[in-house]
């Protein structure tokens, strides 16, 4: 004999679930805001200093490169090459 669910259970497990997946989404969003705050700010500050944002380093894949005076620079690895 094989055991059978009850609906009761099966119900309460997916209310558990739904919590579960409601929160997740909720980390998400806030994750994937957080990061273009951080995004817009080191952009911003990459301004400040006459540089502008990059695209992602092609050496370490770890940092965004910054550009200026003719040339790409990545602040992680140190990584330099010119436009």
């Amino acid at each position: 004999m094989t055991p059978r669910h009850t609906g009761v259970s099966e119900s309460r497990r997916d209310r558990a679930m739904a919590a579960r997946l409601a929160t997740l989404e909720e980390r998400l969003e806030a994750a994937e805001r957080q990061q273009r705050l951080l995004r817009t700010t080191v952009a911003g500050l990459a301004r400040e200093v006459g540089r502008s944002l990059g695209c992602q380093c092609s050496r370490c894949d770890e940092s965004y490169t910054l550009v200026g005076d003719g040339c790409m620079y990545c602040p992680r690895c140190g990584f330099r090459e010119s436009l």
